[in-house]
């Protein structure tokens, strides 16, 4: 598995790379379907032998995979960058290669070709439909992010360090609260009852989870490491999981919440609520939870990507993961919630300078893709594979940027 890391991190780097913002999306829509057989072949290795139909789907998605990356390269290999993007995919490929022959060895012929055919028509039909509809809808209208209120940003810091630091429950709720103050106060309109939506929801749902932690608790307290160690039945956790699982998807800008300019930041808030309490301490109440969190959780995700609020989305994906209670999930939420937070950060701090921070940025995001998807799939096949197919559709059909949130350019770094 030392090597599917390695391989699948050179990739993202190809694809950072890569100088053409165009061949970088069609690069970046192979990488999902990488990413996708490559986390199904994890999750089910342990079974002994492929099945032949699993393993002609599996081989469908690595060629159009590999199809899309390549050709992502071909396409994008102009000048010097470009060509060690192109040198970078084509290690990230050897170095994958010993999985690739697993997958292709197991899969018949025929079965193969129909399942190309299905997979390849599919994804072509689905590009077709995100293209036309993303044609016809007006590009989205919001207040430019130079005019974000750096007050909403120290507000948004302040919350994600008390939600990191705070060795009591008590205070990272604190700092989720101060979170949707920030959200509230980034919304490209704060006005009237949808820009605060954010903070009624979230006191809404941390103030009955606080009395129900002391309810249980009793003298106990409620510091951190002894949250595994509360009596806490399976009714309880099904009352508390919803609770938290609310509040962190309040601050984390993800549709049909208003789009706020700092949710890269509130969201790594909401981020520790999941990985600092819920995880740990709620895990069958996540399980519970979970079909319902995860749809709604990658539609917003899939919003994000269609609309290039990928703050907003990477914090999706950290939430997705953590959600799924697999062990994957925490590697994956690091990785996705603190490239939110930078991504937010920088464009705000320093516009003009610190381009490779941006370019190692994408690189970290990137990576949590492969966690979160693994950790996904071992939860919830169905809804994984349909976030991760419709974002790299979304990927290469759509040309939105939403002017209200900062976009990571990973393809356009200037030298």
């Amino acid at each position: 598995m030392i090597q599917i890391n390695w391989g699948w991190v050179a990739m993202v780097g190809s694809t950072v790379l890569l100088p053409d913002s165009r061949a970088g999306r069609v690069a970046g829509a192979g990488l999902g379907a990488l990413a996708l057989a490559l986390a199904a072949l994890r999750v089910s290795y342990g079974s002994g032998s492929l099945p032949s139909n699993f393993a002609a789907v599996e081989t469908a998605l690595v060629l159009v995979g590999l199809a899309a990356l390549l050709g992502g390269m071909v396409r994008g290999a102009r000048g010097r960058r470009g060509v060690m993007a192109a040198a970078l995919a084509v290690v990230g490929v050897v170095l994958i290669w010993g999985r690739l022959g697993t997958i292709a060895g197991a899969a018949p012929l025929g079965g193969s070709a129909a399942a190309l055919a299905v997979v390849g028509g599919t994804a072509g039909l689905a590009w077709a439909t995100a293209h036309w509809v993303l044609a016809r809808v007006g590009p989205g209208s919001g207040t430019p992010q130079e005019a974000v209120d750096l007050r909403s940003v120290a507000v948004g810091v302040a919350a994600v360090v008390l939600a990191a630091t705070g060795s009591n429950l008590l205070l990272v709720g604190l700092g989720v609260l101060f979170a949707s103050f920030a959200m509230w106060g980034g919304v490209s309109r704060p006005r009237g009852l949808p820009a605060a939506l954010a903070v009624l929801l979230t006191i809404a749902a941390l103030i009955p989870a606080g009395w129900l932690f002391f309810a249980i608790a009793g003298d106990q307290g409620l510091a951190l490491v002894t949250l595994a160690d509360l009596p806490l039945s399976p009714a309880g956790e099904t009352l508390l999981a919803p609770l938290l699982l609310v509040a962190a998807w309040s601050v984390a800008g993800l549709w049909p919440l208003p789009r706020s300019r700092v949710a890269g930041i509130t969201g790594a808030a909401g981020v520790l609520l999941l990985a600092r309490v819920a995880f740990p301490a709620l895990p069958d109440g996540l399980e519970h939870w979970r079909p319902l969190a995860f749809p709604i959780l990658g539609i917003g995700v899939l919003q994000g990507t269609a609309s290039g609020r990928w703050p907003a989305v990477m914090v999706g994906g950290a939430l997705m993961a953590l959600a799924s209670g697999s062990a994957e999930g925490p590697a994956a939420a690091w990785c996705l919630s603190g490239a939110a937070l930078v991504a937010e950060l920088i464009p705000l701090l320093w516009p003009r300078h610190l381009v490779w921070v941006r370019c190692i940025t994408a690189l970290v995001a990137g990576y949590g893709v492969w966690p979160a998807t693994v950790a996904g799939l071992r939860a919830e096949v169905v809804y994984t594979a349909l976030t991760v197919v419709g974002a790299a559709v979304l990927l290469t059909a759509g040309r939105r940027v939403d002017p209200s949130h900062g976009q990571i350019h990973i393809s356009r770094f200037a030298t």
